[in-house]
């Protein structure tokens, strides 16, 4: 009852009749890119202010091209002229980026009434609610969100609103559905993080919070078809490498290519495009397109190490081993701290059979990344090719017991340094738990493999 009071309030809140009014834009104080895109729809609004299209159609451009106190001034004047559902719900968003989360609540409390099956505006305001200090408010609508394509970020919601509570053992319940059900996602990792650090956890906290630096800003994806056109509105090349990086991380491999190919059409000076490019036509064994972007984000003089290192890989590809491995090389000598060149040199000599050199590349690896239990997993495996156990089984056990997705693999490593010192027991008892974690996870294949390794033991 209490979330549906706070719920009353918001929306009996009265509106100022100035913002009701179209906002004053100095249009020719504006950059010329933003100036040309907003100036004609500006005039066009100024000339018909009660034409609700015209009207919505400025304030979806103020939006995309971020400046958000006159966006929030045009979605009013929008919402004076029809109380149409878009005008609420991106009206909310808007006072959401300006941190006015009381009103962003009220908004997109609205927006769902007027359309309630909306996931994005139901997401959006348990946000809202979140952070305008109503965490049993959104607790209440992040339940009900729990299935589907909103799970994963209701489940983050979840988590953070009982973390805000206090309930630790089920906001970490929560958070970690959230990462299983999104691997890469950033946030749900770090929010993780902070409450396995709150709770004592201080190995698996270091494991979080690098994964939640990892992944960065990445974001399970709802499909929004109001906010695709807000952003459809702006066609400037940084806008174009944005959605081209929304594409790709959302597995649209096609659209992402056409994306950053418009980036660099608008701007050929974008190194980041060409490098995401080379990773992409990489992908799609287009090794032509591929050197045509490397040679483009050389020119571009920006992101070298990751142009390198980019390029490094879709020569190994091609087994063009010496060539990728100057690559990775060229990566490390503009930024030595770049982790995954070193583990480009370690699988490369690994291919070779030079497990010393291996080693010694993903040791370098470890060092700019300790906690990376993928690269522990790497070296313990270098140390069972060389039989010496003991060291495998001292590099496996710090990250064995840490939530994580190779967690089954690195149970197994660890299970099979153990047998292969002779530990017969204890190679069992972890690579049973192994076995199960890989069947609880869906790895199906994994757990076929370790059952035919556990028949192999003495009973």
């Amino acid at each position: 009852m209490r979330f549906f009071a706070a719920l009353v309030v918001l929306l009996m809140a009265p509106m100022p009749l100035e913002a009701q009014r179209l906002p004053r834009l100095a249009i020719d104080s504006f950059p010329e890119v933003s100036r040309k895109a907003i100036g004609p729809s500006y005039e066009d609004a100024v000339a018909h202010p009660n034409d609700v299209a015209r009207v919505g159609r400025l304030a979806m451009l103020l939006h995309a091209w971020e400046q958000f106190q006159s966006a929030a001034a045009a979605y009013q004047r929008a919402r004076s002229l029809e109380s149409g559902f878009e005008w609420f719900y991106l009206g909310g968003l808007v006072e959401t980026r300006l941190a006015h989360h009381e009103d962003a609540a009220r908004l997109l409390a609205e927006a769902v009434r007027l359309n309630p099956d909306s996931l994005p505006a139901r997401l959006a305001l348990a946000d809202a609610l979140f952070e305008a200090g109503q965490s049993d408010a959104a607790a209440a609508v992040y339940e009900k969100l729990t299935t589907g394509a909103s799970a994963p970020h209701a489940h983050y919601g979840l988590g953070r609103a009982l973390e805000a509570r206090g309930a630790h053992d089920k906001a970490l319940a929560h958070l970690k559905v959230a990462v299983e059900l999104y691997p890469q996602f950033g946030a749900a990792w770090y929010a993780l993080g902070l409450a396995q650090r709150n709770a004592g956890q201080t190995d698996a906290a270091k494991l979080s919070l690098a994964r939640a630096q990892e992944y960065g800003a990445r974001w399970p994806a709802v499909d929004d078809p109001l906010m695709a056109r807000v952003r459809a509105l702006r066609d400037d090349a940084a806008t174009h490498a944005d959605r081209g990086l929304a594409l790709r991380r959302q597995g649209d491999v096609d659209g992402a290519i056409a994306e950053y190919e418009a980036a660099v059409s608008s701007n050929p000076a974008l190194g980041s495009a060409h490098v995401n490019l080379i990773a992409l036509y990489a992908g799609r064994r287009d090794w032509m397109r591929a050197e045509v972007h490397y040679q483009a984000a050389i020119q571009a003089g920006t992101a070298l190490a990751e142009a390198n290192y980019n390029f490094g890989m879709c020569l190994a590809l091609q087994g063009r081993k010496q060539e990728a491995e100057q690559a990775y090389k060229r990566a490390l000598a503009v930024n030595p701290q770049y982790a995954a060149a070193s583990i480009g040199l370690g699988q490369l000599a690994e291919i070779d059979g030079r497990i010393d050199a291996a080693e010694a590349a993903y040791r370098d690896a470890a060092a700019q990344a300790p906690t990376d239990p993928a690269i522990r997993f790497n070296i313990a495996r270098m140390l069972i090719a060389r039989q010496r156990y003991r060291e495998a089984i001292s590099e496996l056990e710090p990250v064995a017991n840490v939530d994580h997705p190779d967690r089954a693999r690195v149970l197994f490593a660890l299970s099979t340094a153990h047998v292969l010192a002779g530990e017969i027991e204890p190679g069992r008892r972890y690579g049973i738990e192994a076995r199960d974690l890989a069947n609880a996870s869906g790895q199906a294949e994994l757990a076929a493999a370790i059952d035919r390794e556990l028949e192999k033991l003495p009973k």
